[in-house]
């Protein structure tokens, strides 16, 4: 009865420890981690400022592209290489576009990997943030011309239509600013023609953009861009291989480190224990080892404090459940060096265990179905609580769990 009090009484601390994160985030913008399906949402603590054009014909577009560019200034895990920004979703709250001056916005972005072309979906990454954010909608004294784009290739016989490849044109004044074309355009001759546009406002303020405009024959039209195609496939195909080879490297020297590290430790520890056995043979004892787990000193064997993932795994398994682990060197180790000081381990999560990853161990809380609740330190240079999978967390795999008890 006594020792179902005291695990009552430590999980005990452990949740009231969840509760307090939820009062603290109603309370100020702090970094809070919960499951949604497969989603991780994060409220971030930064308040950044983004600047919009008030004439900006897409100004979400322009807010959703600098909150995702930032996240991924600031969060290490977030590849914006591998983000397909014009796919990503926003759902932006308390923004009004054509109010001048500041505004607080809360901005809620799903990330999107990219669109597969031949199943014509995109994919989403399951990342999903929230963001506090103050935009500045600022107005500028001339007036906004945008054109679709900057060089076009047409069909030789079509009819020319300048104004089709006009995005927006406005003003801040309210009056539509008057427009001038220049340029010739021989819809009837292969050729690069330039047509210049010139957007200009009742005070005499101009702006000023040009398009070239490339007529082909339909035929010259296709065989150009099948081979654009052709070069953005070879490219991609390239970097794709690219990419996978750096990665495969990376885990070789992980796997070869892993394997050093262990392979250090285990000599040490037989090292110990033939001295030991020695010294036992030594003085006439017939001590031939013990099935007993090992246990270290009630001082952390460990630095760097919280930001470090094994002082912080070892901390909470002495603070929540009384636990003196051994020193068991790097992260990736442990699951090995638990298995040879006598500890159970297997790949079925429960509350109480630690969790071993490819680099990382956490503390495991709670358990939810596929998910667990871990407490951990190293997130980003610090103490952090999170639901994860119970198969991996992002970019790394779970090797398995150590059961204290």
């Amino acid at each position: 009865m006594q020792n179902k009090n005291l695990k009552q009484k430590r999980l005990g601390i452990a949740f009231a420890g969840f509760a307090a994160a939820a009062m603290f985030a109603a309370a100020v913008p702090a970094t809070q981690v919960f499951a949604s399906g497969d989603e991780t949402a994060i409220v971030a603590a930064d308040l950044p400022l983004i600047e919009v054009s008030i004439q900006d014909a897409s100004p979400l577009e322009t807010i959703k592209k600098s909150l995702i560019e930032l996240k991924a200034s600031t969060d290490d895990s977030i590849d914006l290489n591998a983000i397909d920004i014009a796919q990503s979703q926003i759902d932006l709250q308390g923004f009004d576009r054509s109010a001048k001056g500041i505004q607080t916005v809360t901005a809620r972005l799903s990330l999107a990997e990219g669109s597969d072309e031949s199943a014509g979906t995109t994919k989403s990454l399951g990342y999903t943030f929230i963001q506090n954010a103050t935009v500045k909608m600022v107005s500028s004294d001339a007036p906004q011309l945008k054109l679709k784009a900057d060089a076009v290739t047409v069909n030789n016989g079509d009819t020319w239509n300048s104004s089709s490849y006009i995005s927006y044109i406005n003003d801040d004044s309210g009056i539509l600013p008057a427009l001038i074309v220049e340029g010739n355009v021989d819809m009837s001759t292969d050729g690069d023609y330039y047509v210049s546009y010139t957007a200009i406002d009742i005070e005499g303020n101009k702006t000023k953009a040009d398009l070239k405009v490339s007529v082909k024959t339909p035929e010259e039209v296709i065989k150009a861009r099948e081979e654009a195609e052709r070069l953005a496939a070879e490219e991609a195909a390239a970097e794709a291989e690219r990419l996978a080879q750096e990665a495969r490297e990376r885990e070789e020297e992980e796997r070869r480190a892993a394997e050093e590290a262990a392979a250090a430790e285990e000599a040490e520890r037989l090292a110990q224990l033939e001295a030991q056995a020695q010294a036992e043979a030594e003085n006439g004892s017939d001590y031939a080892g013990t099935d007993t787990p090992l246990t270290g000193s009630a001082d952390n064997p460990y630095y760097g404090g919280w930001s470090n993932c094994v002082y912080g795994a070892w901390q909470l398994a002495h603070d929540l459940q009384g636990v003196n682990l051994p020193s068991w060197g790097y992260a990736g180790t442990w699951l090995y060096s638990a298995q040879a000081s006598g500890y159970a381990t297997g790949s079925a999560p429960a509350a109480g265990s630690i969790a071993v990853y490819t680099g990382h161990v956490a503390y495991v809380a709670a358990v939810e179905g596929d998910m667990v609740y871990i407490m951990e330190g190293g997130f980003n240079g610090g103490y952090n609580e999170r639901w994860v999978s119970k198969d991996y967390i992002y970019g790394q795999s779970c090797q398995g769990y150590i059961y204290l008890h």
